[in-house]
């Protein structure tokens, strides 16, 4: 009988590799390594010489593509070609002579996902699919030009998209400059391009100095409670904006990274977008704010829903301090985002982002008297001219722990709606 799905699901790793043929003499066999990994192989005869050809991993190779597979295999062998030769030949000449296809493949497997921000990674990638690779797709990457470059480049600043434009030609010098490290191009097309900094009189890219004001922060702070949005995602922008740190640094925060005796938010430099670890003192505002999460994350609202589902919700915490309604994930960066954008008319923040509630902590400390050095530290900005070697977060523990509370007892009294001064002691200061 010839295999079926169920017969090849039901296959089990062993504690050495194993390999079963395919009953009735086709020459095909599942191969099963002690890892789990289960690839297809086809053994044949050519000019009296018994032979063997891997033709994929399952199941990404199907049960189906690989009888289609199969049928080509033999067809060359009844013309008198060797089908394993024929395999080896097309990947050396893939290799001799790679496509932009091939290029951003491997410039994405090989170089960005493992050197680059998981962020960076997505974002490059979207520029490949939807900018590039749709105009060059199936050409060779040596032959692309300066002119194709600049070409691609033209378009898009016709289009008016200028920061894509800026965008697109950074992911370009990447990807010659890999391809150039690699052998897959002789030369790259993509070095020194010109960034547009101006269009006219207007400035391509303007730096945000957006914050919120006093009444923004307080209408944001009580927004919260009436927007519909899961509990999880209101404490988590409560959480950004009392601690001022990034949204992927507070969408995916561990529950163990928080130490509630010592009043400590240790991020990993894993988690961090510098690879700086991150020593945050929480001041009772934050703690206020820990409890509520606590609470939110015990047991996760059902979304979307029919009335005829009945899923089990755990009970148990979470290990996130933010959970998404499914329990088992974090909520998203993009989420965090999604629900600032959705909801900015009933927050009252303007064209605020989330982003712009960093700035607002950096902002206000600064009007208080903190100096500049200290919120840097507060907001994980490597100091400049600091190496790692001298760079210590736990000599600034004391001098955060006094910024915090000011900012946190600052922040009380305007989302209480008393009329505030910047009238705090300044960090480091005496008052006179």
């Amino acid at each position: 009988m010839p295999f079926t799905d169920k017969q090849v699901q039901a296959l089990r790793p062993k504690k050495a590799r194993y390999e079963t043929p395919e009953p009735g003499r086709t020459g095909l066999a599942i191969r099963v390594s002690p890892h789990g990994v289960k690839s297809w192989a086809f053994r044949y005869r050519y000019r009296g010489e018994q032979k063997r050809m891997l033709l994929g991993n399952y199941p990404a190779l199907t049960l189906a593509d690989v009888r289609i597979k199969l049928v080509e295999t033999q067809k060359h062998l009844r013309e008198g070609r060797d089908p394993g030769e024929l395999v080896i030949d097309a990947r050396q000449a893939l290799r001799a002579a790679p496509t932009v296809d091939n290029l951003a493949h491997e410039y994405i497997t090989r170089h960005a996902e493992k050197t680059m921000r998981p962020a960076t990674v997505r974002e490059d990638r979207r520029i490949l699919e939807k900018e590039i690779l749709p105009v060059w797709r199936g050409r060779l990457a040596k032959e692309i030009s300066r002119q194709d470059v600049m070409a691609l480049l033209n378009a898009i600043e016709d289009r008016g998209v200028y920061v894509m434009r800026n965008r697109v030609a950074g992911v370009l010098s990447r990807l010659f400059l890999f391809g150039l490290d690699q052998g897959m191009v002789a030369a790259s097309p993509a070095v020194q391009l010109r960034r547009l900094k101006k269009v006219g009189a207007v400035r391509v890219e303007q730096p945000r100095s957006r914050f919120l004001s006093k009444d923004e922060i307080r209408s944001f702070w009580l927004g919260l409670e009436t927007i519909p949005i899961i509990p999880a995602m209101r404490v988590a922008l409560k959480w950004a904006l009392v601690t001022g740190q990034r949204r992927g640094e507070v969408a995916g925060t561990r529950r163990d990274e928080l130490d509630d005796a010592a009043q400590l938010w240790t991020i990993p430099s894993a988690r961090t977008k510098n690879d700086r670890g991150q020593l945050l003192p929480l001041p009772e505002l934050a703690l206020q704010v820990l409890a509520e999460a606590d609470t939110a994350r015990m047991r996760p609202q059902p979304t979307r829903l029919k009335r005829t589902d009945r899923l089990p919700y755990d009970s148990t915490p979470s290990p996130w301090l933010f959970p998404s309604s499914r329990h088992s994930q974090p909520i998203t960066p993009a989420s965090i985002t999604c629900a600032v954008v959705r909801h900015r008319s009933a927050l009252g923040i303007g064209d605020a982002t989330v982003h712009d509630l960093r700035r607002t902590m950096a902002t206000w400390l600064g009007e208080l008297g903190t100096p500049k050095d200290l919120v840097s530290a507060l907001l994980n900005h490597a100091p400049k001219g600091v190496t790692d070697q001298h760079y210590n977060q736990s000599t600034l523990l004391g001098p955060k722990k006094k910024a915090m509370a000011t900012w946190s007892a600052w922040l009380e009294r305007v989302i209480a709606g008393e009329h505030v001064q910047e009238d705090v002691i300044p960090i480091g200061r005496a008052r006179r």
